[in-house]
């Protein structure tokens, strides 16, 4: 069925290949007049891509469009700076700093470069060349993944089968315990039974015995009875309290332990190792593996084994710690005496530098004194040299005075003794002294003469 044409709405002569938004859908001859006439420069047409196959349409080279900012004015610049297309208006008003990066399209671009275009075409193939080789990589890596992802999902299930096969082992042999267990109390309570079924007819035997007795009035058998009947009746409950210690009934039961249940699905989901590869990396490995998990070598028991261990390894170094302090402490409180005793014996020290400078200025002093000393003792050498030379001297003078003394006191005895005779009222006071007599005659009533 062929399409409907729509027709040029200006002059309804052809089919429109464009569209104006003022004058709506346009012919090839109205693209022409909107482009030369004046008034219609201003009017922004749009080219119908349907209408590629026309060979009469002729494409736009860019110098033909209009500048955004005016419409009247073709965009002949291209800023480097602000990446955009202006006008001559656009360069003058707002782009003269922008200068050297202003490239002139109508010079630059007036006739086509081959070289260039073949440069571009070769980048082009290049990039082709590059896609069809990742589009080959990817449907290798595809393929690859596939198989690996079978391979996975097949080791995964054969994993879970082993997984299902140990709980089964695991499971069946717990429920085997438990029967076990079951079948022991079982015995158990046969053997209760029994031995309570055997007392139970004893006692009914011997009930019977005791109204047999009294019905028939057989008091002797009665008697002879009683003799071993409280014997009897004592080993009957010790062996029921002996078969109640004996046969024990085992509890047990099944209880789900939340927390290793939920380690245990934690390990489960790292039983395997989840490698994702990653291709196409920027130095073309595409083996390159992330995500590695932790390989884990020790089970939980081990694991607890050895936290178990470092435990204790951690107390003894605790106490050994504890010990170090303690004995650091005792260090710091040796040092603090010794810092004291040293305190003190600086104290005792400078006290007994002291004493030996107070001695020091007192064995100075001692020093100057004694030479002092020394020098008095040497004067009074000297001065008693002089006076043993002057006494040496003065003595014959003493002995020739004390011979005078001697004469004169004898020539002056017998007028002493005369004067105290003629006057007995008075006493007279004779001192002899150089050959001078002095006379001192005393009244009663202590005039002297």
């Amino acid at each position: 069925m062929a399409s409907k044409q729509i027709q040029c709405e200006m002059c309804c002569n052809e089919n429109a290949v464009g569209y104006c938004k003022t004058c709506g859908n346009v012919g090839e001859t109205c693209i022409d007049v909107h482009k030369t006439v004046k008034v219609f420069q201003t009017h922004m047409v749009s080219l119908n891509e349907e209408n590629n196959e026309n060979q009469k349409f002729i494409k736009q080279d860019i110098t033909e469009e209009k500048c955004k900012q005016h419409p009247t004015e073709k965009a002949i610049f291209l800023c480097k700076i602000h990446e955009t297309m202006i006008c001559g208006r656009c360069l003058h008003s707002g782009h003269l700093p922008c200068g050297q990066e202003i490239v002139d399209l109508l010079h630059e671009a007036d006739s086509l470069d081959f070289e260039k275009v073949n440069k571009m075409k070769s980048a082009l193939m290049e990039v082709k060349d590059e896609i069809l080789l990742t589009k080959d990589e990817a449907e290798q890596s595809k393929n690859s993944s596939k198989n690996n992802a079978e391979k996975c999902a097949q080791e995964c299930m054969e994993l879970g089968n082993r997984i299902k096969q140990r709980v089964d082992e695991l499971t069946s042999d717990i429920i085997h315990r438990i029967t076990r267990t079951h079948d022991i109390n079982v015995s158990t309570y046969s053997s209760i039974t029994q031995t309570c079924n055997e007392i139970t007819k004893w006692c009914e035997d011997e009930e019977n015995t005791i109204d047999n007795c009294v019905d028939n009035n057989m008091a002797g058998n009665l008697y002879l009875m009683h003799r071993h009947f409280k014997k009897e009746v004592f080993d009957a409950g010790f062996h029921l309290k002996e078969i109640k210690h004996k046969h024990i009934f085992k509890g047990f039961d099944f209880k789900e332990n939340e927390v290793i249940l939920k380690c245990l699905f934690e390990d489960l989901e790292e039983v395997c190792e989840h490698q994702e590869e990653v291709t196409g990396s920027d130095d073309g490995n595409s083996d390159d593996v992330f995500i590695s998990p932790a390989k884990i070598n020790k089970t939980r028991r081990e694991l607890t084994a050895l936290l178990n261990q470092i435990k204790q390894d951690l107390d003894q170094s605790e106490k050994a710690r504890t010990a170090l302090c303690d004995e650091l402490k005792q260090v710091k409180q040796d040092k603090d005496n010794l810092e004291k005793k040293r305190k003190i014996f600086e104290q005792e020290l400078r006290k007994t530098k002291k004493d030996i400078e107070d001695s020091e200025k007192t064995r100075k002093a001692l020093c100057d004194e004694l030479q002092k000393v020394k020098q008095d003792i040497d004067n009074s050498e000297k001065k008693r040299r002089s006076l043993e030379q002057e006494l040496l001297k003065t003595k014959p003078d003493m002995e020739k005075a004390k011979k005078e003394r001697a004469e004169v006191k004898a020539q002056c005895s017998p007028v002493k003794d005369r004067i105290n005779w003629t006057q007995p009222t008075g006493t007279v006071n004779v001192t002899v002294d150089n050959r001078i007599i002095d006379l001192v005659f005393i009244f009663p009533d202590g005039i002297q003469t």
